[in-house]
């Protein structure tokens, strides 16, 4: 107890340990953000290779849906992975998801390694950096900041301890 007759808490003043909790709040959104936004987007190929090692998502067509139905599961429509190896006919991909024909969440794969034939494929697409996505998580990032910095220095507004409204000047009676 101090003189005054309260608990001293060893964490610091209840109005400390609240605005510690909101700049915590404020920085575990920040580091959520670019996640959540993205900043990939899939191209689709018309014409050439993808590089190995690339990330690419194939459509399967019906005759490969039913043809890799073993290795995939029935129904996969289209497979996500990192591209092993590509040749004049074949695909090797290490699988990161498979998305089925009767929707839902895709199932996450290990980085199994899937052997496609080029016939069985109805669509092929790379993963490419989005300029325009990136400018907007950029934009966001920055204006979080500001916001996140304004909150640190100025607090939400008054002091319940005080009573006082926000702001300075004289107070209407």
């Amino acid at each position: 107890m101090t003189a005054e007759g309260t608990t001293r808490f060893a964490g610091g003043s209840p109005k400390r340990r609240a605005r510690a909790r909101q700049v915590r709040a404020a920085l575990a959104g920040l580091l959520l953000l670019p996640g959540a936004t993205g900043c990939y987007t899939y191209v689709p190929l018309w014409t050439g290779n993808p590089t190995p090692g690339s990330e690419i998502t194939l459509g399967l067509s019906d005759r490969g849906r039913d043809a890799l139905a073993g290795p995939l599961g029935p129904g996969a429509t289209r497979i996500t992975g990192r591209l092993a190896t590509a040749t004049d006919s074949l695909f090797v991909i290490d699988v990161a998801e498979v998305s089925y024909v009767r929707g839902g969440v895709p199932a996450k794969w290990n980085g199994e390694e899937v052997r496609v034939p080029r016939d069985y494929v109805s669509g092929l697409s790379q993963r490419q950096l989005s300029k325009s996505r990136s400018w907007i998580t950029a934009g966001l990032v920055v204006g979080a900041l500001a916001l996140a910095s304004t909150i640190v220095i100025n607090g939400f507004g008054n002091d319940p301890a005080s009573g006082k409204p926000p702001g300075g000047g004289p107070q209407p009676q």
